[in-house]
């Protein structure tokens, strides 16, 4: 069946001749000749059997019937163009991998290895999904994700990326404020009782584990809390306190200098931070490949 619809190029002229209310600037945005847009225009207003503008003298007017048909097509053009960007967009599914993380392990500790594999592997494309809840997540929409703790990915393959060892930091500027107790001696673990402390509200027993495993009597533990890592992460920058934090979410920290470790050696836990899959997606290229590589760099490191 025969479609009433003009070219998309006399469209385009249309409407940018309206936001212009002048075909020479239209058709420099459109990179053509004003003669070009004029008959794009006079070639549309034919088809329609309407007059869309007004010419006079060297002014441009929009007529009723052109605002109407303005009012109709600009949705019309957004819809074409936003359709064909997600089509530039669309991803390759043998081609995309798509990994969901915890969002302070993936800022501080994913990212850099991403940097990494992209450059090994470039035919991969990476897609990066903040992990809220691994519960919720849906396997047909993730291929991997790096998580904290047990298995909570039912159906899913699981492997060990490393065990969690946790360290007390702080700025070096906070040190700076209380050095005057220091008189010349190192800090020590014990000296962490005369600072302020800092709390992650998900890791509750933080302090009273690091104290337990520096062998020191535990006291208070009244500090400022914070619900994500990466907020405990600047607010120990900023010098409110001192905090026990994941050492591989603190090592880019404490290599810029922006924190210090003086209180003792990292700490291990019982904790693991896990690489899972879905048992159905065991066999995808990108998976295979992600996984092994990361692995194998975890077991070289």
């Amino acid at each position: 069946m025969r479609r009433y619809i003009p070219s998309s190029t006399a469209l385009k002229c249309f409407e940018a001749s309206v936001r212009h209310l002048s075909f020479t600037r239209a058709a420099q945005e459109l990179h053509l000749t004003q003669s070009a847009v004029s008959r794009q225009i006079r070639n549309l207003e034919e088809f329609l059997s309407r007059d869309l503008f007004i010419r006079l003298n060297k002014r441009l007017v929009l007529t009723g019937t052109g605002a109407a048909y303005y009012k109709e097509v600009v949705p019309l053009l957004d819809g074409m163009e936003n359709a064909c960007l997600r089509m530039l967009h669309r991803e390759d599914e043998k081609t995309t991998l798509t990994i969901s993380a915890l969002p302070t392990f993936a800022s501080h500790w994913l990212v850099p290895q991403l940097a990494e594999f992209q450059q090994t592997y470039p035919q991969f494309q990476i897609k990066v999904r903040s992990l809220d809840d691994a519960a919720k997540i849906d396997p047909e929409c993730i291929d991997i994700i790096l998580h904290y703790g047990g298995d909570h990915w039912p159906r899913a393959v699981s492997h060990q990326l490393m065990q969690e060892k946790v360290v007390a930091v702080c700025s070096p500027a906070l040190l700076a404020q209380y050095q005057d107790q220091q008189t010349d001696r190192q800090w020590q673990c014990s000296d962490v009782v005369k600072l302020p402390l800092l709390h992650s509200s998900a890791r509750i027993n933080a302090w009273p584990d690091w104290m337990v495993a520096q062998g020191l009597e535990s006291g208070s533990f009244a500090g400022t809390s914070f619900e994500h890592f990466h907020m405990l992460i600047e607010a120990a920058k900023n010098s409110m306190g001192v905090a026990v934090i994941p050492s591989i979410l603190a090592q880019g920290s404490l290599n810029n200098g922006d924190l210090v470790a003086p209180f003792g050696d990292e700490v291990a836990t019982p904790h693991e931070y896990l690489l899972s899959y879905p048992a159905d997606k065991a066999d995808l290229e990108q998976v295979v490949t992600f996984r092994d590589w990361l692995l194998a760099k975890q077991a070289r490191s």
